[in-house]
């Protein structure tokens, strides 16, 4: 698998970033995880949307659903123009209600994440864990040809984010708290040393801490990672491609 972080602010963007967005790429296909804001644009440079096998939101928060309608818009155009013949399939929590409704339309086939169901995407196989955040949220498990992704969503300190990380190749975990930032009220997510903490106790082999807060000290954040790691910390690079 192939990985290029589209966004990775929490919340809100500086001026030019995107919250948000993961795009993961096999030999069978692509899937999109979360589509933040300003993840539409960063998309674009990348892949079309007739493309993508599927779309992934682990949460129904703005900051990581906000382009989807963009999104969605570019299916409407796909489709029109003979380009895409399937209705874009998105994969998102039951709840909010109200929110989850806001995904319908003629264009996409919207179906509820369920954690006891494993679906395939790109030739993937992929399962889901709750996690704890203010709404329901879920972490995703993306495995392909033996390779394993873990994305932790939106959480604060859980066992299940472990249980479901343990061994993998790559965890691209939440650390959204950092001393001395205003950012977030810290709710429903962790600080660098609790994501280098988890990825620790689950064995991975390579950390990536995302969903940073934009008045945050990243490298004070990778070396309390690192310190509870004893692993490979990264920030995110908008210009790497992470292959797994």
């Amino acid at each position: 698998m192939d990985v290029k972080i589209l966004g990775y602010w929490g919340g809100y963007p500086p001026a030019g970033g995107a919250t948000a967005g993961y795009l993961v790429s096999t030999d069978e296909g692509q899937i999109l995880l979360d589509c933040g804001s300003g993840v539409m644009s960063r998309l674009a440079a990348h892949t079309t949307v007739e493309h993508l096998s599927g779309v992934i939101l682990s949460h129904l928060h703005f900051d990581h659903m906000a382009d989807i309608g963009i999104l969605q818009y570019a299916a409407a155009g796909a489709r029109r123009n003979g380009r895409m013949d399937d209705k874009l399939a998105i994969y998102a929590p039951a709840e909010p209600a109200n929110m989850l409704e806001n995904l319908y339309s003629e264009h996409t086939i919207v179906k509820r994440i369920d954690s006891l169901a494993s679906i395939q995407l790109a030739g993937a196989n992929i399962e889901f864990v709750p996690v704890k955040h203010t709404i329901p949220c879920y972490a995703v498990k993306i495995t392909y040809q033996g390779k394993v992704l873990v994305y932790s969503g939106d959480t604060s300190y859980c066992e299940s984010l472990i249980s479901i990380a343990k061994d993998a190749d790559i965890l691209l975990c939440e650390a959204t708290i950092c001393e001395g930032s205003r950012h977030t009220t810290g709710h429903g997510h962790m600080n660098a040393a609790e994501a280098g903490s988890i990825a620790e106790k689950a064995n991975v082999k390579q950390l990536v801490l995302v969903h940073l807060p934009g008045d945050g000290d990243f490298e004070f954040m990778r070396r309390a990672a690192s310190e509870a790691f004893g692993g490979p910390v990264a920030l995110p690079q908008m210009s790497a491609m992470y292959v797994v």
